[in-house]
């Protein structure tokens, strides 16, 4: 078996070992906690694409102007999307890090130190994912009619309501917003916990 063989051989499994790793992540820690699929594709084609462009630069000599223009292309091609929150910027962060480190890792240390580092990972996430945040705080927002039932002192039977009325149950904090004297009506941002999966969150 040649050299290039070799090396192809190596790098197809360098490529689906990372993909595996961030496929991980993605589906299992991001998607299963009210994850979006949009942000579940970008995160594996992302780290993808990463990997790819970092054996290039590691494994191919490359002018130092390719080079500089290649990175800058992540600075003129912008997402036209709504602004992301944390929680799908941090995973962005994590898929295409561990897609940039695995690469540029590979020619430089053992294997069983890039297998370490990426199980290191994906354990701090399960705990987070698992059991710092098993419990899902949701938000729900809710144009409620009964002004009467808004204020502080009456909050248990405000609770008891919006069990009834929309099912909602857990509730953590309400939060009163905007209120219209003239439709009778008040907004209403109640947090609770939603152990069975079945709510988005509205502030996402």
């Amino acid at each position: 078996m040649n050299l290039d063989m070799v090396q192809l051989i190596q790098f197809l499994l360098d490529f689906f070992y990372t993909i595996l790793i961030v496929f991980v992540i993605a589906r299992y820690l991001y998607f299963r906690r009210n994850g979006k699929k949009a942000f579940y594709f970008t995160y594996v084609i992302v780290s993808a694409i990463i990997f790819q462009l970092c054996i290039i630069l590691v494994r191919v000599p490359l002018e130092l102007g390719f080079a500089i223009g290649l990175f800058a292309i992540f600075g003129i091609i912008r997402y036209r999307t709504s602004p992301i929150n944390p929680r799908e910027m941090t995973y962005l962060l994590v898929c295409a890090g561990i897609a940039a480190k695995n690469a540029l890792m590979i020619d430089h240390s053992v294997y069983i130190k890039i297998l370490i580092s990426d199980l290191l990972l994906l354990g701090l996430i399960t705990f987070m994912e698992i059991f710092v945040f098993k419990k899902g705080l949701m938000v729900k927002i809710i144009m409620y009619n009964k002004l009467d039932m808004i204020h502080e002192d009456v909050r248990p039977q405000l609770i008891s309501d919006l069990q009834t009325s929309f099912g909602i149950r857990n509730v953590e904090k309400i939060q009163v917003g905007k209120i219209d004297t003239l439709k009778k009506s008040a907004q209403l941002k109640v947090y609770f916990l939603d152990t069975g999966g079945l709510n988005f969150n509205e502030e996402d």
